[in-house]
């Protein structure tokens, strides 16, 4: 008996660009400020937004043009660490600190007086929730980073029928991929719908 294939994962590489940001009206002001850079109004910065917003992909694309120093989940480094970034960009020891959290500074437990201080007063820059208008261009994006490009009526579909966060999303996708490279698939509006109708994803029934 054969073994079943198992399907090559041949995604590309995440392209962390601000070139292949995905600019929407949820995103639009953060990316206007971030690449405003090294015109920014202070040396160190404060991304905030909650998951899958582009926090990671922005950050990614200024660290690429600036190098300077980005610290994602910033909310997780130790109070001495952070403070001495924030302190060697305000010196003008590194070209520039852009900071990324999904919890806003008040909640990040700092101890050090100093250090809230300092966190207090560094400039943030707010990422929304996407909205309908966002999500139509991600969903899109998140097919044809995993080399496929769908009909229309697959994106209505799953911004009706599945969890419309962008992980959720992303997972989402990445399990319809993989089942269509197992079965030598296109991805149809009939072929994700048995997808999610099969219990593999989650689906919240939307009208």
């Amino acid at each position: 008996m054969r073994a079943p294939q198992i399907p090559l994962d041949l995604t590309p590489a995440p392209d962390f660009t601000f070139e292949n940001y995905i600019e929407a009206p949820s995103n639009s002001g953060a990316l206007r400020v971030v690449r405003a850079w090294p015109a920014w109004p202070a040396a160190a910065m404060l991304l905030l937004g909650p998951e899958g917003t582009g926090k990671t992909h922005l950050g990614e694309a200024w660290l690429g043009v600036s190098h300077g120093v980005f610290l994602d989940d910033a909310h997780t480094l130790p109070d001495d660490a952070l403070f001495g970034f924030i302190n060697r960009a305000l010196r003008g020891e590194i070209p520039g600190l852009l900071m990324a959290s999904r919890v806003a500074p008040d909640d990040w437990g700092v101890q050090l007086p100093d250090l809230r201080s300092r966190l207090n007063s560094t400039p943030k820059i707010q990422l929304g929730e996407p909205d309908d208008e966002s999500l139509r261009p991600i969903t899109r994006a998140l097919f044809e980073r995993r080399g496929r490009v769908v009909p229309e009526d697959v994106v209505d579909y799953l911004l009706r029928h599945s969890d419309r966060s962008v992980p959720a999303l992303r997972r989402t996708i990445a399990m319809i991929d993989e089942a269509a490279s197992s079965a030598k698939a296109d991805v149809t509006k009939a072929f994700a719908a048995k997808q999610l109708r099969d219990g593999s994803v989650r689906v919240e029934g939307r009208a």
